[in-house]
């Protein structure tokens, strides 16, 4: 699967989760997410909680909060 995040492609296998995908992005992002630094959203605005899953060509933003 393709999951475009902040703009940036990330290839992740099928049936990921949105830890899965942000953990490919970058682990200091992962590690701001949980310490709820910043959040994930997707391409609609809403916020996205890690354990959820993600359909190919899904675009999330991660952004301060």
């Amino acid at each position: 699967m393709q999951i475009k995040v902040n703009n940036q492609l990330v290839n992740s296998f099928k049936g990921a989760r949105v830890k899965d995908v942000v953990l490919q992005y970058s682990r200091e992002t992962y590690r701001e997410v949980i310490r709820g630094q910043k959040v994930v959203r997707d391409h609609q605005g809403v916020r996205l909680g890690l354990s959820g899953r993600l359909a190919d060509h899904s675009e999330l933003t991660i952004a301060e909060i």
